[in-house]
Parts: structure tokens; sequence; C-alpha cells
């Protein structure tokens, strides 16, 4: 039987005992990585662009505003295991879909039970239909900001990180094209090429390069020329829409 992928956990806890004892009690599990640490919801945003995680155990009260905001921003297969002194906010946590809410002070027991829980859950999901991203988390600046995936134009291979263009900016993002792609809803967010990936949304018209490559227009005028192959699937789709 082929063993269990270790879970790649992410850590956002504001109080140092807190910290020190999840830290320890997630790697008594012996099939867990933890892949980062946050003190506070700035860092824990940090993190979120730079890491892969599967599980965040997430402390509700932080400092620079509640873990619950946090949770719309997440990408969808990252599972949440709530932390928090107080039990009042559990129903919150299950409508967000957190996979288990540990109130403090829990013991080594709770934190396994919850990567157990984590662990049947992901088996149970048929891997042929992950969840979609519908949000990402850009640094702009020296601020972050929560964009939604409908509002991006496209997005561009530039080494090991993507260009999301927006009606309103081109922004850096610390992924690569193939990674943030697979995340994404492919019946609106097409490959046309090994650098460039259109949202269809925003596609205003498809006009020809030459006899065998077409371009996708967007309402700036802007054009990102396809490959033959991306070429061939957007003719596929300009047949049956209105580009």
């Amino acid at each position: 039987m082929t063993p269990p992928a270790t879970l790649r956990v992410l850590l956002a806890e504001d109080e140092p005992l807190a910290r020190q004892a999840l830290r320890r009690f997630v790697t008594m599990d012996g099939g867990c990585t933890v892949v980062g640490v946050a003190e506070d919801l700035p860092a824990l945003h940090a993190l979120l662009t730079t890491h892969v995680a599967d599980v965040l155990f997430l402390d509700i009260t932080m400092p620079g505003g509640s873990g619950l905001d946090v949770v719309p921003m997440l990408p969808p297969a990252i599972a949440v295991v709530f932390t928090t002194a107080h039990a009042e906010h559990a129903a919150t946590a299950y409508q967000l879909d957190a996979v288990d809410y540990l109130v403090k002070p829990f013991g080594k027991d709770r934190v396994l039970e919850a990567l157990a829980r984590v662990r049947r859950l992901r088996a149970a999901v048929a891997p042929e239909a992950p969840a979609q991203r519908r949000v990402l988390v850009l640094r702009i600046g020296a601020r972050l900001h929560p964009v939604s995936v409908d509002d991006v134009w496209r997005l561009e291979s530039s080494d090991d990180f993507v260009r999301v263009v927006t009606a309103e900016r081109s922004v850096l993002h610390g992924e690569t094209l193939t990674a943030l792609h697979a995340g994404l809803e492919p019946s609106q967010f097409l490959r046309v090429h090994r650098s460039h990936v259109v949202n269809l949304r925003h596609v205003t018209r498809v006009v020809r390069c030459d006899e065998r490559r077409l371009a996708a227009e967007f309402r700036d005028g802007s054009r990102i020329v396809c490959s033959r192959a991306g070429s061939t699937m957007l003719r596929r789709l300009a047949r049956n829409a209105d580009l």
C-alpha cells in the first residue's frame, strides 16, 4: 500500500506558548511538515503568497484582524483547523467549512485527531474534481490585496512568477503559471500559449494573425498571440461563443 502523502502545515498563532505547543504536537504526527509559522495576519498573508500548504491551524483572534476573515481568501485545497480560547465562534467556523475547531488549552490528542480528520476528508475527495480558486492574494506595494479571479484578464509566465493582469494593474505573483492555472476553472481560463492563460470572459474578440494562429483581444486593444494548439482550442470555442 502506498503511504499517505506528507501534510504540509501552516501555523498562525500569536501566543508563543500555544505556537510552540502546536508545532510540537503537529510534528508528533510523523506524517506532517510545518512549512511556515505566522504570528499575525499580515505575516500569514505573506506566507500564503510564497508557500503551498495542505492544512492551516488558524487562531481566530490575532494581531491585524480576525482569522475568520482570512478563510474566503484561501485556496480551496487548504483544510482549516481553527484554534481559539473562545467557543462562541464555533458555529461561524463550521459555516466556513472548517475541518475542526480546537478550544484552548488543547492537548496532543486533539491536534492529532484534527490531522486524522483532515486525512479522512482528503481521502474522500475525488482527485478528478478539485475545488477551484476564487480569490488571489496579491502583493501590491507594501500591502496584500485579495483579487477575485473573475477580475483577472490574463496570466503571463515570468520565470518562477506569474504576471496577473487586470483592468487596473499588472502584478507579479509568487507562483508558476502551471501551478496557478491548475487551480482555476478550466472552462473560464484557457492556456493559449506556453506562457499565457486568458480569461475567456474578458476576451472581446478573436482575430487572425496568420494562417495557423489567432490572437485573443481585450477591451483595451491589447492582444495575446496564441500558439497553434492554443489557436485550435480558441477557434473551437469561438464557433460556439460570441467572441
